[in-house]
């Protein structure tokens, strides 16, 4: 029995041996886990309680305002509460959800739809954003009941606004929410971030667009935001850890753009379809553009819809399409002006030179080409030529010229080649030469022909508006070639100017001064001349060089215009495209008359019904280096050798 207890108590004892071992193993573990915890990694987890606490909120920049030259706001910004719902947090409150939309007057069944659609889009739990400009009572709903309704985010942004609506909308273009690719390319963007599509706001988007601030928060257990976190910069702990900064606001476009000229031309342009330029001839500022049929780009704010994109992007007029850049039409008679170059300096022939009258047509071979004036214009030196736009004489001069020559003439005023303007998308235009006919219809299986149609600015040869803006202010400059732009010049948040656009000219020496003098008169004589096809165009006390274009197509002829004033000690230089509008003596003429009566007389309706008396003499700037003074009537007829 004794040895049956010294056995017990022995067992007894190496249990409890064994059990304080494990005691005291178990609590050195412990011990050791909470020193390393408590005291090694001290900082580590200091940092991840508060992370847990505080939140980095991005601040996202002021986008730049875009003003016309006189300073008043063509696009700005405004503070608008955005509403979105965070699908991580919905999980078992969707009865919440449904709740919030009848509070919130949102619609249920497609916040549903597009929940389901959005999630299934976007599997990493992005906010969708449900309402673009909160109301105030949906706002005061949402700040009473933040903890029943924890699924939704509501933040303020800035959101773009033009309030001239579609005035100049293809110059200012529009802005759009980055797309997938976007944010995959490019690590500046951020998901909901804006960004220009077109217009200036494309072009101009390094500068526009600012630099995004940080603001530190604090966040309750329940994901509820209570309130910005101070002083967060003066603690050591948060040293290197988190930092809050404001935003830099993006930069301000100050444009060419004459806002009354601009208005005026709106309001002038009474045609559907068609384009104006108006641009000064001595530097490129472009005062005025209007591309019709327009858009008012406050549209794409609120987010448009897929059905309204589709309409607006399937309409056959293309409202989106920027007609003074991108598109191009034949110049037709405006291109005499080339051609009468080209024949003048490649000496196909004289200023005093009569061709065989004109009888209304022109037999070529085969082929009957026709006058624009059945009845014919008689026997013609050049001069008249380009006063009566007399078609027959150009295809005499056509049948002298070699297409090289053409080409030649017509780059020396930048036609078949970019303008470089500061708007995107601009087309190329096609200016003809030996080398394009060959391409285009093989060798030797070009004629004449194609070049009579040529010299008449027909066939190949396409431009853009603002080339034929270009090319009208160089002959009115005396050949200076100058870059159209519609940015003047961009200023910082500080009121710094960091860019401007050159507004210096480039001498052509190639050109040919006395050839030039010789069209410029002959152009003033389209608008003054008995006979010129631009007397429409005519003002008192204005001196006025235009020159008409009636281009044919599949459909009505399309009336161009290009003009400049005064001619004197030119302002301003116009290029119109009305299309299927008739003759461009008879419908374009008149709307250039309007838009001249505008810019020299702006308090005088822009439709062009101002008394003659009214429009203020062409005083304009003072005769500068350069200019050409004022010629006498006897000068000019000299000068055309009549």
């Amino acid at each position: 029995m004794a040895d049956f207890d010294r056995q017990s108590e022995f067992y007894f004892n190496h249990r409890k041996r064994i059990l304080l071992i494990l005691v005291i193993g178990v609590t050195s573990i412990l011990l050791s886990r909470l020193f390393y915890l408590q005291v090694i990694r001290k900082d580590y987890y200091s940092k991840l309680a508060i992370s847990n606490r505080i939140q980095r909120e991005r601040i996202v920049a002021p986008r730049g305002v875009i003003k016309s030259s006189d300073g008043s706001k063509l696009v700005v910004n405004v503070p608008v509460y955005q509403i979105s719902v965070v699908p991580g947090k919905l999980a078992g409150k969707e009865e919440r959800l449904r709740l919030a939309c009848d509070w919130l007057d949102i619609d249920e069944e497609k916040m549903f739809l597009n929940l389901v659609e959005w999630t299934e889009r976007y599997p990493d739990g992005r906010e969708m954003t449900v309402v673009q400009a909160a109301q105030k009572s949906q706002i005061s709903i949402l700040m009473e009941n933040r903890a029943f309704f924890p699924f939704f985010k509501l933040v303020m942004k800035h959101r773009r606004q033009y309030p001239e609506g579609d005035l100049a909308s293809h110059l200012l273009g529009y802005v759009g929410e980055v797309t997938d690719e976007e944010l995959k390319g490019e690590e500046r963007f951020s998901v909901g971030d804006i960004t220009g599509r077109t217009g200036i706001e494309f072009m101009y988007e390094e500068y526009l667009r600012g630099e995004d601030g940080v603001r530190i928060v604090e966040i309750s257990a329940e994901g509820i935001r209570v309130g910005e976190y101070d002083m967060i910069e003066e603690d050591e702990v948060f040293e290197g850890f988190v930092q809050s900064r404001p935003p830099v606001p993006g930069c301000d476009l100050i444009l060419t753009i004459d806002l009354d000229l601009q208005k005026a031309i709106e309001e002038a342009f009474d045609w559907d379809k068609g384009c104006v330029m108006a641009m000064d001839p001595e530097t490129g500022a472009v005062l005025a553009a209007v591309s019709r049929p327009g858009y008012d780009p406050n549209i794409f704010m609120g987010g448009i819809s897929a059905d309204d994109w589709n309409e607006l992007f399937a309409d056959p007029d293309k409202p989106l399409f920027n007609r003074i850049v991108q598109a191009t039409y034949p110049p037709a008679s405006t291109f005499k002006l080339i051609s009468a170059y080209a024949g003048l300096n490649f000496e196909r022939v004289s200023r005093t030179e009569r061709f065989e009258p004109c009888y209304g047509g022109y037999q070529f071979g085969n082929r009957y080409f026709r006058c624009w004036k059945p009845e014919g214009h008689g026997s013609s030196a050049l001069f008249d030529a380009i006063v009566n736009s007399c078609d027959v004489y150009f295809y005499q001069l056509g049948e002298r010229t070699e297409a090289d020559e053409f080409a030649y003439a017509g780059r020396l005023f930048g036609l078949g080649r970019k303008t470089g303007i500061d708007l995107p998308s601009e087309a190329r235009g096609t200016l003809p030469d030996h080398s394009y006919f060959d391409r285009r219809f093989g060798k030797r299986k070009w004629t004449k022909g194609h070049l009579l149609n040529l010299s008449i600015g027909q066939g190949e040869v396409l431009a853009t508006p603002v080339q034929l803006c270009q090319m009208v202010a160089m002959i009115a400059n005396n050949g200076e070639r100058i870059q159209p732009h519609v940015v003047d010049r961009v200023v910082d948040s500080e009121g710094a100017t960091v860019f401007g656009n050159d507004r210096s000219s480039i001498t052509i020496p190639q050109i040919d001064q006395k050839i030039l003098d010789f069209i410029q008169n002959a152009m003033e004589d389209v608008v003054t001349g008995e006979s010129g096809t631009g007397r429409a165009c005519a003002i008192s006390g204005i001196r006025i060089a235009g020159k008409t274009g009636t281009a044919q197509n599949s459909g009505n002829d399309h009336a161009l215009f290009v003009a400049y004033a005064p001619v004197e000690n030119p302002e301003i230089a116009i290029a119109i495209v009305m299309e299927n509008a008739g003759h461009g003596g008879a419908v374009a003429a008149p709307m250039a008359r309007k838009i001249f009566s505008a810019y020299f007389n702006p308090h005088i309706s822009s439709r062009g019904d101002a008394r003659q008396d009214d429009v203020r003499p062409a005083s304009g700037k003072p005769d500068g280096e350069g200019r050409r003074m004022a010629r006498t009537d006897t000068d000019r007829l000299d000068r055309a050798g009549r």
